[in-house]
């Protein structure tokens, strides 16, 4: 979970240093990779983008506003605390198959098959 926390704090970094892009592409970059992988429909695609659009502009913000301490102005704590209601939200929108192809999908992703990973990566 550290690695992907550090994952997503990084690529949040690299984004917001990134000005041609913004919380809409950061959403639907991270949309679009569950959907990828989890072959969602268009009701579970809109649920989980809404949600990273909401969580994308929360996260620039506070960057932006130097946040509460730690790496790039971000609060460890919080972001653990952020990761897990995401599991939680990606639980209650996707069937078990597709969670279990999500979490494979993490678990590659931290033992450093790939970059980014479903927290905000950029690219495969």
């Amino acid at each position: 979970m550290l690695f992907g926390l550090l994952a997503l704090v990084l690529s949040i970094n690299a984004f917001a240093q990134m000005p041609q892009f913004n919380a809409e592409d950061m959403a639907k970059m991270r949309a679009d990779r569950i959907k990828e992988t989890c072959k969602t429909n268009d009701d579970q695609y809109k649920k989980i983008y809404d949600y990273f659009l909401k969580e994308s502009k929360q996260m620039m913000e506070q960057f932006q506003q130097g946040g509460q301490g730690g790496p790039g102005g971000f609060d460890m704590e919080a972001m653990q605390k952020r990761m897990q209601e995401q599991e939680k939200f990606l639980k209650g929108v996707l069937t078990a198959d597709q969670y279990k192809k999500y979490d494979e999908e993490q678990q590659r992703m931290r033992q450093g098959g790939g970059p980014g990973g479903f927290g905000g990566g950029f690219g495969r």
